[in-house]
């Protein structure tokens, strides 16, 4: 993996503080292989250091303890490179604090650059909604993790396969069907038009949806629907025309529809995946691994994985009549994204809730054992359940807190805040930056918390300003940009600029947290975007103080000039982070 530029200059800081490290360890003769695997990170509080080297592990080898052994290093570093200011011991830690004055001018002379193309693939799978109602609020979790992991990992070079398995067929979409028909036939007894998405003016996969709620009504009154809707199954794997006539018709409708949600997130996929296209297939793979003695028959002679060996639960693959389940499919899908996909695959990685993280082990367990290419390198992506704070949702119920409906109340909130500050701004302007807004609180709120909390996703706190929210990161964003065009004509010298003589004293925080940019992405990357969330949170903070504490625009020439650079650098920093959580900027707000 290239770095840019600008971790480049991180990096090189890193070295320095290794090669320190390594000269004071000179006397102890310690083997080269240990002093290479030589690791610094970075303190939980910045007042103890910028970067530190925890003694622990030397502890065994040099029979001292971690606190003698930190003492011992810090003492023996007599001589600093210009880019490190300080070095002492605190307790177990060898802390190093950067120079600002040398790093400062280095970092505002940098151009961040692209990291160059890596070999690797990796396949994410994410969103795979059902086609009898509209995306709810733990989709656009699900999609928004997804969508934030790629754009981590395309920032660094790999290249992403986004990926959807559609639950498109099954007895919950032939719920929706028979409850449609069972409308029709009212209707049509009446000399009614037929209801459909165009003359009821609904989205599509709402009006579907609604006659998934319908069923459930219509089964408290006549039990015997259920037996309908499983001969409309039954139809549906025989082939019957009029019943796939009518599945297509209604499964365009909810397409239509989500694909109308997934551009209002701003989410897309490089290929979609139909169950109805694989639910019998797999079964030849089951096959030959049961031939192959990878896997067994039970007594009632279904075929299943032994996972004993996994510390995990036996897994039926193949009933005992031989028809395929749901693992069956995810096998050969795991199959076939291979084959659409290869050579180079280093991960793929399912975004799935964690209620199913012991099926997903159990998958994971059972491509091992067939030995598929990446297997080694599969990725739950698990998440914690998202709800609002009036409680659990069901869609049977109609009581879930759709995609659609949660993003018209935020844009409701958000406009109504707009108006009350800004009185003469056209309607093109109030809903461009109503739709930006909105979508920063929703993304933001769900992407700052570890992906496998648990959430409770609170509208109104989330368009909030001030605090850990989308719009507070936009408003800094907006304020940075408003210094630079209050500094308005007044010229403001090049990034080659000689501003050594300023000693960066007052923005050393800000440097140090822009060095480690890319490193935290590289953590966030690996399937943790809150890492990266909140480094922008934290940055925005940092760049806030600054704005209060420290004059910028009205500053002597020197220390304006290295200012206003700086100011450029975070705000240029905030705009390619935001776009990485899927968020665009505003100049304005």
């Amino acid at each position: 993996m290239s770095a840019t530029l600008l971790e480049s200059i991180h990096a090189d800081v890193r070295s320095l503080c290794s090669a320190a490290i390594k000269k004071s360890f000179a006397e102890f003769g310690i083997p080269k292989k240990t002093l290479d695997s030589i690791t610094l990170e970075q303190p939980p509080d910045e007042t103890l250091g910028d970067l530190a080297f925890p003694c622990f592990t030397l502890a065994k080898e040099l029979k001292k303890s971690p606190v003698e052994i930190a003492k011992i290093v810090a003492d023996g570093i007599k001589k600093l490179p210009s880019e490190i200011s300080v070095v002492h011991a605190t307790g177990p830690y060898v802390n190093f604090f950067l120079n600002p004055a040398t790093l400062g001018p280095l970092l505002l002379n940098t151009t961040r650059t692209p990291h160059k193309k890596t070999p690797d693939k990796i396949i994410i799978e994410y969103v795979s909604p059902n086609t009898n109602k509209p995306l709810h609020l733990g989709h656009v979790r699900n999609a928004v993790l997804g969508d934030s992991v790629a754009r981590l990992n395309e920032f660094l070079g790999t290249k992403v396969i986004r990926t959807s398995l559609v639950n498109d067929r099954g007895i919950h979409i032939c719920k929706s069907m028979v409850a449609y028909e069972e409308e029709r036939l009212k209707v049509e007894s009446r000399k009614s038009k037929v209801p459909t998405p165009q003359n009821t003016g609904k989205k599509g996969d709402h009006f579907v949806g609604d006659y998934y709620v319908l069923y459930n009504t219509l089964l408290q009154k006549d039990p015997s629907i259920e037996d309908r809707a499983k001969e409309c199954l039954q139809k549906w794997e025989a082939g019957d025309k009029k019943t796939h006539a009518l599945w297509k018709k209604m499964n365009s409708w909810v397409f239509k529809g989500m694909n109308e949600t997934y551009r209002r997130l701003g989410i897309f996929f490089d290929k979609t995946y139909l169950e109805s296209e694989m639910y019998t297939q797999g079964k030849d793979i089951i096959m030959k691994g049961l031939a192959a003695g990878v896997f067994k028959r039970d007594k009632t002679g279904a075929v299943y994985a032994d996972l004993e060996a996994f510390n995990l639960p036996n897994k039926i693959l193949l009933r005992k009549d031989g028809s395929t389940i749901y693992i069956t499919q995810d096998v050969y899908l795991a199959f076939k994204k291979f084959k659409d996909f290869k050579p180079n695959i280093s991960s793929s990685a399912y975004v799935v809730g964690s209620e199913q993280d012991l099926y997903l082990r159990q998958l994971f367990a059972v491509l091992k054992q067939l030995k598929v290419s990446y297997a080694d390198h599969l990725v739950h992506l698990s998440y914690g359940m998202v709800r609002l704070p009036e409680g659990k949702m069901k869609s049977r119920e109609g009581t879930t807190a759709d995609a659609d409906t949660l993003l018209d109340g935020l844009e409701q909130l958000v406009k109504k805040e707009i108006l009350k500050r800004e009185k003469n701004l056209t309607r093109t302007e109030v809903n461009k930056r109503t739709r930006i807004i909105a979508l920063s609180a929703l993304k933001y709120y769900l992407l700052m918390v570890g992906p496998k909390s648990d959430l409770i996703f609170n509208p109104k706190e989330s368009i909030a300003l001030h605090g850990k929210t989308g719009p507070y990161l936009l408003y800094t964003y907006a304020r940075l940009k408003s210094i630079a065009r209050r500094a308005g004509g007044q010229k403001v010298e090049s990034r080659k600029s000689k501003v050594e003589g300023y000693d960066f004293h007052n923005e050393k925080a800000l440097i140090v947290a822009l060095l480690t940019f890319d490193e935290r992405i590289e953590k966030a990357a690996e399937w943790n975007p809150s890492i990266h969330a909140n480094y922008l949170y934290d940055l925005a903070q940092k760049a806030n103080d600054y704005y209060h504490t420290t004059p910028i625009l009205k500053a002597e020439q020197g220390a304006r000039t290295a200012r206003l650079l700086l100011v450029a650098k975070i705000a240029d920093t905030l705009k390619v982070g935001l776009a990485l959580l899927g968020i665009s900027t505003i100049e304005r707000m």
